[in-house]
């Protein structure tokens, strides 16, 4: 019980990591990252999903590029975007994102392009 929690904070911790380093995503301190409670629940999604760390910080990347958008912050969006095909084209190369999966990740950012105005 005990080494699944600690486990499960490594999981937590890495993808934190991947966040703020490979995406340059701000998650603490951020008004337009999601708050703690709900970055729990993502968090929870992902491991639930048996995502790798890799697969959920570029989840998490997918779904904040959305709220980038739909908040208007285009260039930022814009950068986010070179930074998560860039990162998830690395992650596949190596082994560490399913191709499925990043096509998923990448086809979700498709659709919320289609709809920005």
């Amino acid at each position: 019980m005990f080494g699944l929690f600690r486990n499960r904070k490594k999981y937590n911790g890495d993808v934190d990591v991947k966040l703020n380093n490979e995406y340059d995503i701000k998650t603490r301190d951020n008004p337009l990252f999601p708050e703690a409670f709900k970055y729990l629940n993502i968090l929870d999604q992902a491991w639930n999903e048996k995502y790798t760390e890799d697969e959920s910080a570029m989840f998490i990347a997918a779904l904040y590029y959305s709220g980038l958008i739909k908040s208007g912050k285009n260039e930022a969006a814009a950068a986010l975007r070179k930074r998560i095909a860039s990162v998830g084209q690395y992650g596949v190369s190596r082994g560490t994102i399913s191709l499925q999966r990043a096509s998923a990740f990448l086809a979700h950012i498709e659709v919320v392009d289609g709809s920005s105005p």
